[in-house]
């Protein structure tokens, strides 16, 4: 049984909660990969993209596995978490475009560095760009829910 009680009952402000639905990952610990993406130093709250390639990935970033009908395997996680990061920075204008394809090229040289076989990793490759192609920039064009 769930029990609701009011938050102004409690003598507590009400407040709104705006959300996304799907993402169903978030980082445990920090760690970083090497990115072919030089010359831009990009930071928040939840990753820093170095000049010299370098990504790092902190604590509390959530991402929603690979794009697509892929399944997510365990050989395929880091590589859609810096993958997303890109795509993020890519669909936020804070990348140019020109970038996408190296973002895809870091997605599949980590799948095969993490043991995924090279012709699944360059079907699933072209799988994801497919569906970004296809879906566009669909995180900034996500339904907000309210709570």
């Amino acid at each position: 049984m769930v029990w609701f009680c009011s938050c102004t009952a409690l003598g507590l402000e009400e407040i709104e909660v705006k959300y996304w639905i799907g993402y169903n990952r978030v980082v445990a610990e920090d760690f970083d990969v090497q990115t072919t993406i030089y010359g831009y130093d990009i930071s928040d709250k939840f990753f820093h993209l170095y000049s010299s390639g370098k990504l790092e990935i902190y604590q509390g970033y959530a991402w929603d596995g690979n794009s697509g009908p892929f399944p997510n395997f365990k050989s395929t996680v880091e590589a859609s978490c810096g993958h997303d990061i890109i795509c993020d920075l890519i669909n936020s204008e804070r990348l140019p475009d020109v970038e996408q394809p190296k973002a895809d090229q870091f997605y599949y040289e980590t799948v095969i560095r993490k043991g995924l076989w090279p012709f699944l990793a360059r079907q699933v490759t072209l799988v994801i760009r497919l569906h970004m192609l296809k879906k566009g920039s669909k995180r900034f064009n996500r339904k907000v829910y309210e709570a």
